[in-house]
């Protein structure tokens, strides 16, 4: 049975006494047991987190480059000295915001493994695609692409772009099919892929996701800047997988 996998991304989305209340409750409660509880912090922050017990550490970004003249870059290394042991890499705010394709998530991702980095590599489809019906077609093409030239150590995470931050997310069933699909287009490279989903999940429908087939946790947004919250989503997972 594979281990659940829960992620938080916080984005830019809580300051420094956020941090501190979260650790504060997040330390209060029982040790989370059969499911791996990950942070990924704004990258200021990363060292605070490390005071969180039972958790893994997880950075927002990475750099494609290697150590250099790259102002205002963070380099995988950089990451692994902190401590990290994954990167989130691909996310879609960021191949909107920033054009980051296909080919710089990849190399990103490439640069996560180089350094001893486990990158979670994320994929998903906007709503006009979702509704012409290429959805699968789209998300497989870009998860293979994304994942070019990696090693087995990695992480796919599906968050259709219509239910980031929309408060509308996916169901349980359409998001399995999804995952199953991945895992199929990619089982010759990656035969034990972990596949998450992600998407304005919330402690109330964590457990649509958690309990469907082929889903092997969650990538949690605003759900997740509060320890009571993010607790409960990964004791939701408890068992799952």
């Amino acid at each position: 049975m594979i281990t659940p996998l829960i992620i938080a991304n916080w984005k830019m989305a809580i300051d420094r006494d956020g941090v501190k209340a979260f650790k504060a409750g997040w330390n209060s409660k029982p040790p989370m047991e059969s499911v791996e509880a990950v942070i990924a912090p704004p990258a200021p922050y990363l060292s605070l987190v490390q005071e969180l017990t039972h958790v893994s550490l997880c950075a927002q970004n990475v750099s494609e480059n290697d150590m250099g003249a790259h102002t205002g870059e963070i380099s995988a290394e950089m990451l692994t000295d902190l401590g990290c042991q994954y990167v989130i890499v691909g996310h879609s705010e960021r191949r909107q915001n920033q054009g980051e394709t296909n080919a710089i998530v990849a190399q990103k991702a490439k640069r996560a493994q180089m350094a001893g980095l486990t990158p979670v590599v994320c994929v998903g489809e906007p709503s006009q695609i979702r509704a012409s019906g290429d959805a699968v077609a789209y998300v497989t093409q870009q998860a293979l692409t994304s994942c070019e030239g990696l090693s087995a150590d990695l992480v796919i995470a599906y968050e259709p772009v219509w239910a980031i931050g929309s408060g509308e997310a996916a169901s349980g069933n359409v998001a399995s099919a999804m995952h199953l699909e991945i895992k199929a287009a990619l089982t010759d490279q990656y035969p034990e892929l972990r596949v998450i989903y992600g998407g304005s999940v919330k402690p109330e429908n964590c457990a649509a996701f958690t309990m469907a087939e082929g889903i092997d946790g969650l990538l949690v947004g605003g759900a997740s800047l509060s320890a009571e919250s993010f607790w409960n989503i990964c004791a939701s997972a408890k068992g799952a997988g």
